[in-house]
């Protein structure tokens, strides 16, 4: 069976430190903040913002559907980068608390998502790495992708190791 804590809160850590300093580098740079926390690819897409907070719902909420972890209410009301870090800082801090016993044995757990569409139901698994981690990504890929786009100085290692020296 797999260790669906080990699949998931590690992962999205080191996801949401990657992510705070793609954010830390779209802060220092020359770039208007209302332009970057307001950019979107096309008209009818969530702005860099909204991808922040729902990266972070989709984490919390994976520990608390799966993991069994006390809920974290998290208002999505950041104005600024400054406060998008804060939010990923918070998201970091509730993870890292996270106890793994609460994943044991919650491979076959039902677990049903409910949507304004309808139910998808999951067991544990598979809402794991059917749901929540490709959501995860799509949304942090997605905040990169903005800051990337309205010329953010990134690359990909920027999104795949933060700025950690590498030997």
């Amino acid at each position: 069976m797999p260790d669906l804590y080990a699949m998931t809160v590690p992962t999205f850590i080191r996801a949401f430190k990657n992510l705070d300093h793609v954010l830390a580098k779209a802060a220092d740079s020359d770039i208007a903040e209302e332009e970057l926390f307001n950019a979107r690819l096309i008209a009818d897409m969530l702005p860099l913002a909204k991808q922040v907070q729902i990266a972070s719902d989709t984490a919390r909420f994976a520990a608390v559907r799966v993991g069994q972890a006390e809920p974290s209410a998290m208002a999505d009301e950041e104005a600024s980068l400054a406060q998008l870090r804060e939010r990923v800082a918070k998201t970091i801090a509730y993870l890292e608390a996270v106890d793994p016993a609460g994943y044991e044995g919650r491979e076959t757990a039902q677990v049903v998502l409910k949507l304004p569409q309808g139910e998808i139901p999951f067991t544990g698994q598979s809402y794991v790495t059917d749901f929540a981690l490709p959501n995860f990504f799509f949304h942090v890929t997605m905040a990169y992708a903005l800051l990337r786009m309205k010329g953010v100085p990134l690359g990909k290692m920027d999104f795949l190791a933060g700025g950690m020296a590498i030997a």
